[in-house]
């Protein structure tokens, strides 16, 4: 059985002779084995995706030679994702999840009901993990912490936005916005015990009110529901 060639992401990837990331070196040389004469692909998103040789390594240092491209680089269509934040290992599966679904931006939320706080050092390293695995070549952004209040009255205008809010009668569904909306999709999702009615208030008059389903979602499972959803639409749009 051919041996399964490693994914890399390698952010400075140029002149033929590269050194990878220090965060990587660890991974490759004592998890993986790799040694000198190995091949991995290596990727990020203005380089593309390339077949590369380790040619020296040392404890903490790997030394790599660029082959051939085996892919041109190429960006996801945009997806945001603004998230008030529940407890750390369920963000780990929101980031993950929907760093596989295509999400390139992630905005951390505080709310009212907003219990728990990120380590972005850690979410970073599970969304660069999951673009290997998934065979992205680009990797997702995530935005340093800031207030629901704040980040709604600003709202990055390349989205079109709406907010998931439970038991919203008035609300449109998933599939009107994915048959409807051309811009690319931005979604904001509650923490655990949703939002409050000021926050409700708030969202009504920035975003989109929006139906997910006649059930209360879990805020991981509503933000992975988004992520389905709006990166299918983007899809379905060519």
């Amino acid at each position: 059985m051919a041996r399964h060639i490693p994914r890399i992401y390698c952010p400075e990837l140029e002149n033929g002779v590269f050194r990878v990331p220090e965060c990587q070196v660890i991974h490759m040389l004592r998890v993986l084995r790799m040694t000198p004469g190995d091949r991995f692909l290596a990727f990020n998103a203005n380089a593309g995706e390339w077949e590369c040789e380790i040619k020296d390594s040392s404890r903490d240092c790997v030394m790599a030679v660029m082959i051939r491209q085996i892919r041109e680089c190429k960006s996801s269509r945009k997806l945001a994702l603004a998230i008030c934040q529940i407890k750390p290992e369920n963000m780990r599966l929101i980031l993950e999840k929907c760093t596989e679904l295509g999400a390139t931006d992630f905005y951390l939320l505080t709310s009212e009901y907003t219990n728990y706080h990120s380590d972005i050092a850690k979410l970073r390293r599970i969304a660069i993990s999951a673009a290997e695995q998934s065979e992205r070549l680009d990797i997702p952004t995530i935005y340093e912490e800031v207030p629901l209040d704040k980040f709604v009255s600003d709202l990055p205008s390349e989205y079109t936005w709406f907010s998931a809010i439970e038991r919203e009668t008035n609300a449109c569904s998933l599939l009107e916005i994915i048959n409807t909306h051309c811009k690319p999709f931005g979604f904001i999702v509650g923490p655990e015990g949703g939002f409050s009615d000021d926050e409700k208030t708030l969202l009504h008059t920035t975003t989109t009110p929006l139906r997910l389903s006649p059930n209360i979602l879990r805020s991981e499972t509503a933000a992975i529901m988004c992520a389905a959803a709006g990166g299918m639409g983007q899809f379905n749009k060519g």
